[in-house]
Parts: C-alpha cells; structure tokens; sequence
C-alpha cells in the first residue's frame, strides 16, 4: 500500500477532536492487583517490595 505524501491531521487539531477520536482509555478501575497466595492457615507475610501488601494464605 502507497500512502499519500501529504496526510491531513485535521482530527489531531484541538482536545476535544483528540478526545472523541481515541482508541484507548485507561483508567485506574482497569487496573488490576494481584493476589499472592501461598500455602497454609492464618498466614500473612509482607512483601518488602510493596509496601502495605502481604502474602496470605
């Protein structure tokens, strides 16, 4: 496929077009945590690289 020398960007051309005209949106609500589990009863251990996160059991 050839494309054209000249490519209009007549959509890129303020905010309001950009935002009607994406293709993506990420929000945090599309974020997922993850859950580490591991084995045994009543267990709950930290882990050191995310603060305020732990293993459970």
């Amino acid at each position: 496929m050839i494309f054209p020398d000249y490519r209009p960007r007549r959509l890129r051309q303020n905010s309001c077009f950009r935002r009607m005209i994406r293709e993506t949106k990420l929000s945090v609500d599309d974020l997922i945590l993850p859950l580490f589990a591991v084995s045994g009863k009543g267990v709950k251990n930290p882990i050191p690289s995310m603060p305020g996160h732990y293993q459970l059991s």
